[in-house]
């Protein structure tokens, strides 16, 4: 059984992807005597300025890889390629000082040519992609058994007890009517915990609007004349429970005052108050937080008299 836990935690530390980085050879630069350019097609830049050719000879990279390297120069090099069998040809000014080659996946080197480059004559140089990995697997192997040895079951299981932290996050929330509304949530969780949300829009029109109006929007029996311009107001105040479901895995339920209201200008300047269309009483939240070693995760649903919803997107630290 020691020895299978060995495996597995061998395997799940040699399934990180190593360090990729590509890098030019040292003393890989070099003119290639005799060779010049004789593609009549490929000739010179747009400034009628010849081309240079560097053959890029390329070491550890398979041939997908070689066919997503990007080159660039600087302003005034111009740049095209061809693709051969185990290298690149590159075009380019041959006044060019410098080569920058970077790949989306082996990150990027800079190559500053150590002298200057002749028209329509050919270079090369040996790109390799360093795969660079201090994993010592046996090491590994003999550190974990030995620590297993030396572990009794009391301490292994206080060894993986979960810890509990506080949380601070920023909070952001939309509803159906592509409304935003911003704020925080501060909390405690352990194997349970407990959280306090608060949200707002920042628009408080709808707490001291003039008139109501239903969704024939008339008011006491007559029709104003609106301006068109409407005014949404958002606010929320939530606190609730938290429970674990895994280490860095938390569900949480709260209940608290909602206001959505929605209100309209008329020209006397004064506000009117949809009712047909805003909500205020029992805000209810149901969501999870995820916990990526101290960067906080969450996704919340926000539902205010079960007539309206809102989702509410959360990313914060743990402390």
């Amino acid at each position: 059984m020691k020895r299978k836990l060995t495996i597995l935690l061998l395997a799940i530390i040699l399934s990180f992807p190593a360090f990729a980085q590509l890098e030019v050879k040292p003393d890989s630069f070099k003119e290639v005597k005799g060779f010049v350019n004789i593609n009549l097609d490929i000739q010179s830049d747009d400034n009628d300025v010849p081309y240079a050719i560097v053959k890029v000879k390329t070491e550890n990279i398979n041939d997908k890889q070689r066919r997503e390297l990007l080159f660039q120069g600087d302003a005034a090099t111009f740049i095209e390629l061809e693709y051969k069998v185990g290298e690149v040809w590159v075009y380019l000014t041959y006044k060019a000082s410098y080569l920058k080659i970077s790949h989306p996946d082996l990150s990027s080197t800079e190559f500053w040519f150590p002298f200057d480059m002749e028209p329509k004559k050919g270079y090369e140089l040996t790109l390799v992609n360093k795969t660079q990995s201090d994993i010592d697997e046996q090491a590994i192997i003999n550190l974990i058994d030995q620590r297993l040895e030396n572990t009794n079951p009391a301490t292994l299981t206080e060894s993986v007890s979960i810890d509990g932290y506080k949380f601070l996050t920023l909070n952001a929330s939309v509803n159906k009517y592509g409304d935003l509304a911003y704020g925080f949530t501060l909390g405690k969780i352990n194997k349970f915990g407990w959280f306090a949300s608060v949200m707002t829009n920042f628009n408080f029109n709808g707490f001291s609007t003039d008139f109501e109006c239903d969704a024939d929007l008339l008011v006491n029996g007559y029709y104003p004349v609106y301006t068109g311009k409407e005014a949404y107001t958002s606010l929320s105040i939530i606190g609730g429970f938290m429970m674990r479901i895994t280490k860095p895995l938390s569900a949480r339920i709260g209940i608290g005052y909602g206001n959505r209201t929605i209100s309209y200008e008329t020209l006397e300047d004064k506000w009117v108050k949809n009712n047909n269309v805003s909500v205020q009483g029992v805000d209810v939240q149901l969501g999870l937080q995820y916990d990526l070693k101290g960067f906080v995760i969450s996704a919340d649903c926000v539902a205010s008299n079960f007539k309206t919803f809102e989702t509410k997107i959360g990313l914060g630290y743990g402390f």
